[in-house]
């Protein structure tokens, strides 16, 4: 019997069987082909009644996969603030855009294909798709020693992580206009991957 074939489909390792019809079984997705890359951002002021502050958008030859975001923040007086993910289907435009370095974790990598942007002000936002996820951030001024996290954790557990498919696909951090704290700023760290082997 030859050896099992590795095959690339829809973004995913699998191993044909070869049992003479088309069983597949798909190898563990522990990410070690795939291209890592972590983008973090300091003290971002958003705008005064927020939407969409931050993109993160895909690729035209890449697949992928959002593993982990994770929101902190600081204001003048103790306050707190729903942060929703939403997925589009079109890029926001306008909003004073800051594109973002995304760093490798292997630099034998290519670049992040993928692009992440911050918005100073609020954009016209793409269109929608849906909310994905939220939750509640407590932000207090620094000096209280007690800093509150809000984590987006993906694909922890092998399960199935964001995927965005294309330039035009999008996740988005969403605070819904809701008037913004003084003084307040967050902290954002962000983790994806990108598929290094043909999208088929």
């Amino acid at each position: 019997m030859s050896n099992p074939a590795v095959l690339s489909a829809s973004g995913s390792l699998y191993v044909d069987l070869q049992d003479g019809g088309s069983t597949r079984a798909q190898v563990a997705d522990n990410d070690p082909l795939r291209a890592a890359y972590a983008t973090f951002i300091s003290g971002f002021v958003p705008a005064a009644n927020p939407t969409d502050i931050l993109e993160i958008a895909g690729s035209a030859t890449r697949i992928v996969r959002i593993r982990s975001i994770l929101i902190t923040g600081t204001a003048t007086a103790a306050s707190n603030i729903i942060i929703n993910t939403v997925r589009r289907s079109t890029n926001a435009t306008g909003g004073t855009p800051s594109t973002l370095t995304q760093v490798k974790r292997d630099n034998n990598d290519d670049a992040a294909t993928s692009v992440i942007r911050t918005f100073a002000a609020n954009p016209t936002v793409g269109t929608l798709i849906g909310t994905a996820d939220g939750g509640r951030l407590n932000i207090a001024p620094a000096a209280n020693g007690s800093i509150d996290r809000l984590p987006f954790q993906y694909s922890w557990m092998n399960d199935k992580a964001p995927i965005l498919r294309g330039a035009n696909d999008c996740l988005c951090l969403n605070l819904a206009g809701a008037a913004w704290p003084p003084g307040g700023a967050l902290d954002i760290n962000i983790v994806l991957t990108e598929d290094s082997f043909i999208r088929i």
